[in-house]
């Protein structure tokens, strides 16, 4: 059975140290911070305790629906800015005016909201809340807007956890009486765990009858998310593993595989990395590429040799609607190969191998 590569993670066995209780250091520097099940209820426990001028907010046109939806669900009317092909932000003036929350990110690991500055501090000014996403840019280890007033991630996307989410706030005080805490975990949570143990067996035993098991499992717990935005607590587990997680070990192979990929693309004409360099600061969630023609068959050409790349995202309705030509382009011919700890260097040529016979 040829080795598979990317797709959902899976609940390693680890030695889990009890005995840390302090927040981890790559997120001690976000300031006091709640954990949630998930990103999107870390939105959802913000949402319900700030009250901004405006019932406005202002996001990215790229960005998962599941960051759109908790501002629907209370009541936001949201707009949307372009981006650049390099995934920077373009905001016209036209659309600074009664701006209730302006919400930014940095993509898949690098920092391409640098340019924001001058934005932020024009919001700071009109008393606008001004949100950081830092899902992607978790272990990139560069300096944040001072101006920010919150901090929302999913941990999850990162490594194999069964819940994992967090709202911060070095500036601002957060309430914890909105977060739901259950003893014996919601059922998203406990649907995780069993389809990360199931995936974990599946990897040990090459047993191909569990695969169709654990992606179920899988997707039911998202339907479940999608329809359920209370903010709930992150469960014992999921904490134990992050208090013992090697983020040194996950960085370092991460840029490594990064690196490989970097170096053995750069042939192939048909694609189109994004990003070409990485800074000593930088970890990358994936290595995202575009492909212009045929994105979709040599995806499923990939997946016959047992390589899984998503695609970040499908184009949420509330972005088709508007004028965001730059980002329908990226939703159209984006794909993200992925570079994660699982894996090594002979993986990544593995890859290369694939797509340069393509």
């Amino acid at each position: 059975m040829i080795k598979e590569i990317g797709s959902e993670f899976w609940l390693e066995n680890l030695n889990y140290n009890l005995r840390i209780n302090n927040t981890p250091s790559w997120l001690e520097n976000y300031g006091d911070i709640i954990f949630t099940s998930s990103g999107r209820g870390a939105i959802s426990l913000l949402l319900k305790q700030i009250s901004p001028h405006y019932k406005t907010a202002l996001l990215p046109a790229y960005i998962c629906d599941s960051v759109i939806s908790p501002f629907i669900e209370h009541g936001y009317t949201c707009f949307f800015y372009d981006v650049e092909k390099d995934l920077s932000p373009i905001i016209n003036e036209e659309i600074y005016k009664n701006i209730g929350i302006f919400f930014h990110m940095g993509y898949f690991g690098f920092s391409t909201n640098s340019s924001l500055l001058d934005i932020i501090q024009h919001f700071k000014k009109t008393s606008t809340v001004i949100i950081e996403d830092v899902t992607h840019t978790l272990f990139s280890d560069f300096e944040r807007f001072k101006e920010n007033d919150f901090y929302i991630g999913s941990i999850r996307k990162w490594f194999g956890i069964p819940s994992g989410g967090f709202l911060a706030s070095s500036t601002k005080k957060i309430k914890k009486t909105e977060l739901i805490d259950e003893l014996n975990d919601n059922e998203f949570t406990l649907l995780r765990k069993e389809a990360l143990i199931c995936k974990r067996n599946y990897i040990e035993s090459n047993n191909s009858g569990l695969k169709n098991i654990f992606l179920k499992l899988f997707s039911d717990a998202e339907e479940i998310l999608d329809k359920d935005f209370t903010p709930y607590a992150i469960d014992d587990l999921s904490m134990k593993i992050i208090k013992s997680l090697n983020s040194e070990s996950l960085v370092m192979r991460r840029r490594e595989n990064f690196l490989t990929l970097v170096e053995g693309l750069k042939k192939i004409d048909y694609l189109q990395p994004l990003f070409s360099y990485l800074g000593k600061n930088e970890c990358p969630l994936f290595f995202p590429i575009l492909i212009e023609h045929n994105r979709d068959e040599i995806r499923r050409k990939l997946i016959n040799e047992q390589i899984y790349c998503p695609i970040h995202w499908p184009i949420p309705i509330e972005v088709r609607k508007g004028n965001n030509p730059n980002a329908i382009k990226i939703y159209n011919s984006i794909l993200s190969i992925p570079c994660d700890q699982r894996y090594d260097m002979n993986d990544m040529k593995r890859i290369i191998n694939v797509l340069s016979n393509i």
